[in-house]
């Protein structure tokens, strides 16, 4: 796990499997203030990391620039609303580590709607097309109407067995298979095989069933998701492969949004850099930027270079910034534990919830359009609803005492004042 990330510009190897670098250094000098601020940009480090505190600060400030470089992340500034970005993550509606009732999943969605959620994102992996069918019978039942954006993912096919071929084997991923060790999802069904497929007809396959297990006529957007080893990586990239499958949809209006919904940054920067311009509308990257982890600060810069959209996922470090103990899929590290005590500690003494500290830093970039929050209970949308509420009350010293404790590199932009959130 990269604990502290590495600085704007410094160097990361593009090969796959290929390690970050974990020394924070100051970085590039810039002179332009961030997107809703008239201080300057610091152009040396503030002794205490202020990132909007210059040491020279009895010079007269520069006029207010024109425009912000490319290298520096533009900042929201905005009030924060339920419908404009949260996204409602529903894999935990297919029941993760632990087995999820059909009517807790049922009243979560029911609750989400009410409370404003407009996006709601799925995947076949989730629960083998589980969280699917829950997601589009609770939105049948209790849509009411509502323009809600369905999203789902491409890379996996759910087989009936029977139709298991030889040629597909290899890609089986049986260790996601109720009574395998490896499954995270035990209400899942048994009369499917998950089997990894990138190609165009694959991923076509992967989007009728997904509108099928959906009872949907559309999705909004659809991500390819989890290419992230060499064989996936060129089969969605290759000619006629997965993303140009999707750009075909788009193109036939049947997809509004071509996206990526990927972990590991290296591959999402490959992948928006090997396509022409204008092939993805959004990525969504999970894990890179929350409170213990910010290695996706490269990938927000290129976004945004791009126009493309950020939906941020893992804003709660695999909800360990919401008293879990995993990380990334494993059980908690204790350098990573430790940062979270420190964080806690730090959110207590502002007097603010450390969850939403952890939302108004992953909304604070404005590249970054949404962020998603998994839940499985219908408390757990209003307890999120009102984080979102109380993300805007974190102080600015909060932000640059996180500093000064290495919680933060310098580098890294925090949030400006926010205006009250729109709740409704």
């Amino acid at each position: 796990a990269v604990l502290t990330p590495a600085p704007p510009h410094a160097h990361r190897p593009a090969a796959a499997g290929s390690e970050s670098s974990t020394t924070a250094t100051t970085p590039p000098a810039a002179t332009s203030s961030p997107v809703g601020s008239s201080r300057p940009w610091p152009s040396t480090a503030s002794p205490k990391g202020d990132p909007y505190q210059s040491v020279a600060m009895s010079a007269a400030p520069p006029p207010p620039p024109t425009s912000i470089p490319p290298d520096v992340l533009h900042l929201r500034t905005e009030p924060l609303t339920v419908g404009q970005h949260l996204i409602l993550g529903c894999s935990p509606l297919a029941g993760i580590y632990a087995s999820v009732p059909e009517k807790q999943a049922t009243d979560t969605i029911k609750a989400a709607l009410e409370l404003g959620f407009l996006d709601l994102d799925t995947a076949p992996h989730y629960g083998l097309g589980l969280s699917e069918a829950r997601l589009g019978r609770a939105v049948a039942a209790h849509g009411g109407g509502r323009a809600v954006r369905l999203w789902s993912k491409v890379g996996r096919v759910m087989k009936p067995h029977a139709e298991v071929t030889a040629e597909d084997e290899p890609r089986a991923e049986r260790g996601n298979m109720p009574g395998a060790a490896g499954c995270i999802f035990p209400d899942s069904p048994t009369d499917v095989t998950p089997v990894l497929d990138y190609t165009g007809p694959g991923v076509r396959r992967s989007h009728a069933d997904s509108l099928r297990r959906l009872g949907a006529a559309t999705v909004h957007g659809l991500r390819v998701h989890d290419a992230e080893d060499e064989e996936r990586f060129a089969q969605a990239m290759a000619p006629g492969g997965g993303i140009d499958a999707l750009v075909e949809l788009r193109s036939q209006g049947v997809i509004t949004c071509v996206s990526l919904g990927m972990n590991d940054p290296k591959y999402v920067m490959r992948m928006i850099t090997g396509k022409p311009p204008g092939t993805f509308d959004s990525i969504m990257s999970a894990g890179a930027w929350n409170l213990i982890d910010q290695d996706g600060y490269e990938l927000m810069l290129e976004c945004q270079r791009r126009g493309i959209k950020v939906h941020n996922a893992g804003i709660f470090a695999s909800g360990l910034l919401v008293g879990g103990d995993y990380y990334k899929y494993e059980a908690a590290p204790a350098e990573v534990l430790e940062r979270r005590r420190r964080w806690n500690e730090l959110a207590r003494q502002y007097g603010v919830p450390l969850p939403a500290v952890a939302i108004a830093f992953a909304l604070s970039p404005a590249v970054v359009e949404k962020a998603a929050v998994g839940v499985k209970s219908a408390e757990e949308v209003r307890v999120n609803v009102q984080w979102l509420g109380a993300a805007s009350t974190v102080p600015p010293a909060l932000w640059a005492e996180a500093k000064v404790l290495g919680l933060l590199a310098d580098f890294v932009p925090v949030p400006p004042p926010m205006p009250p959130p729109v709740l409704a």
